[in-house]
């Protein structure tokens, strides 16, 4: 198998959340589709439009003052979020799952980073002495998210800056250099 993950970990403005966190899930990146029908056709199709609001989850371990601490901010009081994993890729040569002679797997790196507010902080129940469950966060208004693999732009979506990268392509140079004043 490809890019196995070797390691991964989040941090919360600087701070690491290494023994924190339990459980993390990435924004889920989907786009808003618009029924399209032309003049006198019989069929509709989907055309695709802007992208959703995007928004993450994290479930951490305890009550953390420094992570409760960022609920109930206004937009402009932004807090960066940062999620890091070392790929491991077993056969950096071919996709047929042969290693030329000496060939080594390689360490590869990604790197998430995402601007937004903590909208929603559930904390877990306490069952006699002990936390019966997880404090689970919703991280959205996200207005910045950044995802690169190994130094390469794949998406990057800038409310602030209106930019739009994807694939290392920014979509929204020419538009913002025509509005530019």
């Amino acid at each position: 198998m490809d890019r196995i993950i070797r390691g991964g970990n989040w941090y919360c403005n600087e701070i690491n959340q290494r023994l924190r966190a339990d459980e993390t899930t990435l924004p889920a990146l989907t786009r808003e589709m618009m029924s399209f029908v032309m003049g006198g056709g019989y069929f509709a199709m989907e055309l695709p439009a802007e992208i959703q609001p995007l928004s993450c989850e994290m479930s951490v371990n305890g009550v953390h003052e420094d992570l409760k601490s960022r609920f109930g901010r206004e937009p402009g009081d932004w807090t960066t979020v940062t999620y890091y994993e070392n790929l491991l890729n077993v056969f950096p040569n071919n996709s047929t799952g042969e290693v030329e002679g000496g060939g080594q797997p390689q360490l590869t790196g990604r790197v998430v980073f995402m601007k937004g507010l903590l909208n929603e902080y559930a904390q877990g129940g306490v069952k006699g002495q002990k936390s019966s469950g997880a404090t689970r966060l919703r991280w959205s208004s996200i207005v910045l998210y950044h995802d690169i693999f190994n130094g390469r732009t794949v998406h990057k979506f800038d409310i602030q800056n209106n930019t739009l990268i994807i694939d290392g392509v920014n979509y929204t140079a020419e538009h913002n250099r025509i509005i530019a004043a």
